[in-house]
């Protein structure tokens, strides 16, 4: 124990460095997964997408007092390392700081790091006064408003129409109780007269925890994760380069963020009994937007949640859904010799997710090639089986799903040595299976005609390096959207992390893509060169260039180079950053994706393309005793090649683009 003690007290003093380390980790994970957003089916989705991981991040999950279900809750975070998380805990007692994640040799570098930004480590003592509060002893209310303001006009609305507001308030009562309630309006979308007197959408939610065998109840909107997502996943998805290892947030949690499309309202409830085993129920009832033909048919769902013109307001809420859902669970330690120790035991995992999903419209499609093999009908189900083999070295899991079409993903890790680890991951989504909910590890949004695999290898704590490597091969049998064909691509990463000293990392990234649209192959090359210096416990800089290159019969070209300060007082109340980006691309193909801080529960991502220059500017201002946050940016991006930006509704006539960005938050109570 004394290597152990010597080692704590170590980290115990690092923790004044760390959690500036923390931030700066933070925005590197939200830059490399910018880098996904490559494809503009999945622009939309990840604003939502980082508001959950926002969230996480702004109400850190307690690894000591965390259970494995809700440690596995966190979709980066493999069963593997969940269950040596847990088993650390067991034979060493509470972590004393997040640097003890060091000493779990299971966890990879990329789960430290991810631990170290959305975890926190409660004290001994603040164990034991969370353990005896009681449901009417603490209660903590939280309101938090954000208003974004553009300094521009657009062509389809005048500039109050303009503005964006967003109003979140949080009530917990002891250990039991969480209730929510949200309401937003989008830039665009009317507010304050007759139709929409307040926000254009409202959300809520009643979530009691830990009463007995009934480990959650959730009234109002949630959203559920079961298996490997391949019949039912509406929370956090990743793209294939984010980890090798994919897997969804397994079981209900509350719907907090502003998306309005991708949850489910009604409630939902999971029981638990003896040691392993756990049953989930769900029902949910919306009204979806969607175009309604002629004939009451409807062909796709609108997954925009944008109601600003006459047309978007009139497909608004034409859509009635109802889903029902369950799913089992066991789990329990296979046998080992009695001198085997009882925490390197390997388990061995079951679930049965089953969703049934009526519509009140009938989808038919249209005679497109690519559209013939979406769904048709009023209603929808299908049924998965998923399993997990772990122990200290391997793991083996997959899920298996009719509908009655198949679709299966397995995938397999081995840890060779204490530093290295090699994943493979296989799946085959028939053409015909369909499950509304489903968001699985692959190439296309859709878990439906695609087959592929991948093959990861990953060396951390190699001295000062870190490497990654991964390949990927994906094949699409029946054409997809804009093909004739079937058709075939491949992806592969490249990615070092190079740490010589405390406070200094240089991190470089390339990427290739190449893949078939418009019946031609497109190549994407894409390189990142990335340099973090603690100039002091205050200030740190920051360095990130992108490269992009584009092949389609012709060569399209982007860059961009962007400095950045950030600077942190010594008591955490005051945060400033500072960034300037110069990028110049040759079209929209070879535009870049730049991640800049900003404020809580925000979309980060800018988009870069053309000839342009930006500056942003984010201020944090925290009270003594953590009553109150104001926070505010300020962006203008200047374009030299344009004279007005965009087109149609959202023209603006003129090359400069600024916007301020307003928050508040305040809190009472107990925390």
């Amino acid at each position: 124990m004394r290597p152990r003690l010597a080692l704590l007290l170590t980290l115990l003093l690092a923790i004044p460095c760390c959690t500036q380390a923390q931030t700066d980790t933070w925005d590197e994970l939200m830059q490399q997964l910018a880098e996904e957003m490559v494809e503009g089916e999945d622009e939309q989705e990840w604003e939502s997408q980082q508001e959950l991981l926002t969230e996480l991040h702004e109400n850190p999950i307690d690894l000591n007092s965390a259970t494995r279900s809700q440690l596995l809750q966190l979709p980066f975070l493999s069963e593997r390392s969940a269950d040596a998380l847990v088993d650390y805990r067991t034979l060493h007692g509470p972590l004393r700081s997040l640097g003890e994640l060091r000493l779990i040799r299971e966890l990879s570098l990329h789960e430290r790091e991810w631990l170290g930004s959305i975890g926190t480590v409660d004290s001994t003592e603040q164990q034991a006064t969370r353990s005896d509060t009681t449901w009417w002893g603490r209660a903590s209310h939280e309101l938090t408003t954000r208003a974004d303001i553009p300094l521009y006009n657009r062509a389809g609305w005048p500039g109050r129409r303009g503005i964006a507001n967003r109003l979140r308030y949080t009530w917990q009562q002891g250990r039991h109780l969480d209730v929510g309630l949200r309401g937003e309006t989008d830039a665009g979308e009317p507010m304050f007269n007759r139709t929409t007197p307040l926000w254009d959408s409202y959300g809520g939610h009643v979530h009691l925890r830990d009463l007995g065998p009934l480990r959650d109840v959730i009234l109002g909107d949630y959203k559920a994760s079961f298996g490997q997502g391949l019949v039912m996943n509406n929370g956090l998805r990743f793209g294939k380069l984010s980890m090798g290892l994919w897997r969804t947030a397994g079981g209900i949690r509350p719907h907090r963020s502003t998306d309005e499309v991708n949850f489910l309202r009604g409630a939902a409830a999971t029981l638990a009994w003896g040691r392993s085993w756990e049953l989930t129920a769900l029902y949910s009832f919306r009204h979806l937007d969607a175009t309604v033909a002629a004939d009451n048919t409807v062909q796709t769902i609108n997954s925009s949640g944008l109601h600003r013109t006459d047309s978007e307001l009139r497909h608004r809420g034409t859509l009635g859904s109802h889903a029902t859902g369950l799913h089992l669970a066991t789990s329990f330690p296979l046998p080992l010799p009695a001198s085997s120790p009882a925490p390197s035991a390997p388990t061995l995992s079951f679930g049965l997710t089953g969703l049934y999903q009526y519509y009140d419209h009938q989808f038919r499609q249209s005679d497109q090639l690519y559209r013939r093999i979406l769904p048709e009908g009023y209603q929808f189900g299908a049924v998965g089986v998923d399993y997990s083999l772990r122990s200290s070295r391997l793991y083996l899991g997959g899920e298996t799903a009719l509908s009655p079409a198949i679709a299966t993903l397995n995938k397999a890790a081995w840890r060779f040595s204490a530093n290295t680890q090699l994943t493979a991951i296989q799946r085959f989504y028939s053409k015909h299976y369909f499950s509304p909910y489903a968001s699985a590890y692959g190439e296309n949004s859709r878990v439906q005609n695609e087959s592929g695999l991948t093959l990861q290898l990953e060396a951390d704590h190699l001295g000062p390096l870190a490497l990654r490597a991964l390949l990927d091969y994906f094949y699409s049998p029946w054409p997809r959207y804009t093909m004739s064909r079937a058709s075939t691509g491949w992806e592969g990463l490249l990615q070092t992390t190079f740490s010589p000293r405390r406070g200094r990392t240089l991190l470089l990234r390339y990427s290739v893509k190449s893949k078939e649209q418009n019946d031609r192959r497109h190549v994407s090359h894409r390189l990142r060169a990335s340099y973090s210096h603690s100039l002091s416990p205050l200030w740190t800089a920051h360095l990130t260039a992108l490269l992009h290159h584009y092949h389609e019969g012709g060569n399209s070209t982007g860059f961009s180079i962007a400095p950045r300060a950030d600077y942190t007082s010594a008591s955490q109340r005051l945060r400033l950053s500072l960034l300037a980006v110069v990028f110049r691309t040759d079209d929209y193909d070879s535009r870049l994706f730049l991640y800049e801080p900003s404020l809580l529960q925000t979309f980060g991502m800018q988009q870069l393309y053309g000839h342009g220059q930006r500056l942003a500017a984010t201020l944090r201002l925290r009270s003594r005793n953590r009553r109150w946050d104001v926070q505010t940016k300020v962006g203008a991006t200047h374009y030299s090649d344009r004279r007005a930006i965009s087109s149609g509704p959202l023209r603006i006539d003129s090359p400069w683009k600024a916007d301020v960005q307003l928050l508040l938050r305040l809190r009472l109570g107990h925390k």
